[in-house]
């Protein structure tokens, strides 16, 4: 089946041969996306498979994990495109290692680290089974 946006004034759902019309509001329910998460131990595992925001608010440091992502297109039950953005909340230096998967235009890094305040944060993009930086905000990669 194949998904086109639109919206035919009723908030019902129309099909259209092959196409299936959903309204915004159906679509967003359907779609897993910008899901909010909260890291609060010392060692916790980030979800690699689901876009959204993870909130770090561990008392000291964690030291967190960041799986590859799948390689393909959503469609096909990868994760290419995916999007996550981690967000300490907390005034600590908790550390993201995704060996070999983190790419910032550096060669070999392996951690991100957040600097001891609240505020640091990092966003990353899946694709071909990478995490491609998109923003970082008080973070040191080695």
């Amino acid at each position: 089946m194949s998904i086109k946006l639109g919206n035919n004034g009723t908030g019902s759902v129309s099909s259209f041969g092959s196409f299936t019309v959903f309204t915004f509001q159906q679509l967003a329910q359907m779609l897993p996306e910008l899901q909010a998460f909260t890291a609060d131990g010392t060692a916790d595992v980030l979800p690699p498979h689901v876009s959204g925001t993870i909130i770090v608010e561990t008392a000291g440091v964690n030291a967190m994990t960041l799986a590859a992502p799948i390689v393909g297109s959503q469609v096909n039950g990868g994760d290419s495109g995916r999007v996550i953005t981690i967000i300490s909340n907390s005034a600590n230096a908790h550390t993201i290692t995704a060996t070999g998967l983190l790419k910032t235009g550096s060669a070999n890094v392996n951690v991100a680290t957040f600097a001891a305040f609240a505020g640091a944060s990092l966003t990353l993009r899946a694709s071909a089974g990478l995490w491609y930086v998109l923003a970082s905000n008080q973070i040191t990669f080695s």
